[in-house]
């Protein structure tokens, strides 16, 4: 862990020097920010896993969300909107305030969790969203599934209303989580995990790449 979080540390030096050349490497400090947290994150789950520990849904929701590492990548992919975008206070904005950046995440970790829950517990990890619910609320799995896509059903609710009317962040950033969000259901969607079994989309990449659309 210590070498790759050293090697991270190295990229982001790099990038700020190259960034402070242009007068806009006040991005970096953000991005080196979410990789610390998400070590931290990274922590806690093994200690849950080491100590047999099930958290209450409200719980791991506090943990999971963010563990997903969305925050990491989104600032990143922020760095690169321009002086006019990727302003201070616009970071402190969106990281704060966002109901598309918490939407995300929700997104991507629950539909995750349910199409990888029953695989993840053949090989002995950390419980899922699927199990926290249902262990809080003592409901059969099939109820919690149904509870969980309800709940992603709506963060997508909560992107569109802030697409629609971006008030307090610059819609490039909020069009940047939108296609993480995009992304996250692809991977999952229809209960398939896509990320742990990656052949699965390679019909859909060979289509973006080899095959030209018809316009």
């Amino acid at each position: 862990m210590k070498f790759i979080v050293k090697a991270l540390l190295d990229i982001y030096r790099e990038a700020e020097e190259e960034l402070a050349k242009e007068g806009r490497s006040y991005g970096i400090p953000y991005a080196k920010q979410m990789m610390q947290e998400l070590i931290i994150l990274y922590f806690t789950e093994a200690k849950w896993l080491y100590k047999g520990y099930v958290p209450t849904f409200d719980e791991y929701k506090s943990v999971a969300l963010r563990s997903i590492g969305l925050r990491t990548l989104a600032v990143a992919s922020f760095v690169d909107l321009g002086d006019f975008i990727a302003t201070k206070d616009n970071f402190e904005c969106i990281l704060k305030n966002a109901k598309s950046l918490k939407a995300t995440e929700t997104i991507g970790r629950l539909m995750d969790d349910i199409a990888g829950y029953k695989f993840e517990q053949k090989r002995g990890h950390n419980p899922s969203a699927v199990e926290c619910y249902k262990n809080q609320h003592g409901v059969s799995e099939e109820e919690a599934v149904k509870e969980l896509l309800l709940e992603v059903a709506n963060s997508w609710k909560d992107i569109n209303e802030e697409l629609l009317n971006p008030t307090t962040v610059p819609l490039p950033m909020l069009q940047r989580l939108l296609y993480f969000a995009r992304s996250g259901h692809f991977i999952y969607d229809d209960g398939h995990d896509r990320y742990t079994h990656s052949l699965m989309m390679k019909r859909q990449v060979a289509l973006l790449l080899t095959e030209p659309l018809a316009i």
